[in-house]
């Protein structure tokens, strides 16, 4: 038993042995939060954005109140977006906005709120290749759209706004195509009445964008195979009429007089041109 209590007794001067020593290493402890703040904003100017997080967090800890407090937020949430902790970053956002609704820099918390959005579920191949990102889920992108959307509409006159509106017009673009190639798969499977539900969505939904002359084309093909011509005639001479110098485009030729059974090889699919 003496013997269990003096295992005991070590195991315990261990534990504070090794507390102290983490506590020394902790060089700041006795550093106050402007101290934290210029060693964080050191480390985001360098790129060590791990150890920006490291001080930030401590900052955040130790002096959760006032304006150095509110701007290590900011710089918090940015050091997480380039650590790739997108769901960090985004929680850091949602609670600045919150917590200082009314704060000089909340436009600019709304902007990169969109910009993690965008990025969260986007892989670099993705990146390069925008018409990959039109063939995959696309909740990211549409969060991404509102985010901006809310920047736009709270913010018009935001040095971030001009950048979001062209943002928006791309994810748009993007989210047509989405439409154009679930449209394009019902198509395939002689699912001609699901096929023009999703297509008709870009006419209404995402009008203007690229897109918008290959869905016509495709509700053209898709009403003459159910033998609903005059829909058919329609909605060809409204491409005809607003597009003729896209009539000789081969997707077009192809919705409108090829084999619609046809599914393109994985190759032609990736390096697909987006239509943005």
């Amino acid at each position: 038993m003496q013997h269990l209590y003096k295992t005991i007794s070590l195991i315990c001067v261990s534990s504070v042995l090794v507390a102290c020593s983490y506590v020394k290493q902790d060089h700041t402890v006795d550093w106050s939060a402007q101290q934290l703040y210029q060693a964080g904003q050191d480390e985001l100017n360098n790129y060590g954005y791990q150890d920006a997080i490291d001080y930030y967090t401590k900052l955040l800890g130790r002096y959760p109140t006032g304006q150095l407090a509110q701007q290590s937020q900011l710089n918090l949430a940015y050091a997480y977006y380039r650590e790739g902790e997108n769901e960090k970053a985004l929680a850091e956002i949602n609670n600045f906005i919150k917590a200082f609704p009314q704060h000089p820099y909340v436009d600019y918390a709304y902007y990169m709120r969109g910009v993690i959005a965008y990025e969260k579920d986007i892989s670099i191949y993705d990146r390069l290749n925008p018409a990959n990102l039109a063939q995959t889920d696309i909740q990211s992108l549409k969060a991404a759209f509102d985010y901006f959307e809310q920047l736009v509409t709270h913010f018009p006159k935001s040095e971030y706004s001009e950048d979001a509106r062209y943002r928006m017009l791309y994810l748009k673009n993007l989210m047509a195509q989405h439409e154009l190639e679930i449209a394009s798969y019902y198509m395939r499977r002689g699912a001609y009445v699901a096929a023009i539900n999703r297509a008709q969505n870009i006419l209404e939904r995402y009008v203007n964008t690229p897109s918008t002359p290959y869905a016509l084309a495709l509700i053209t093909r898709a009403y003459s195979e159910l033998g609903q011509m005059q829909l058919a005639q329609n909605h060809r001479q409204v491409l005809e009429l607003n597009f003729a110098n896209k009539l000789n485009d081969p997707e077009i030729r192809q919705f409108l007089s090829g084999d619609i059974t046809k599914k393109r090889n994985l190759w032609s699919i990736l390096n697909s041109k987006p239509k943005i």
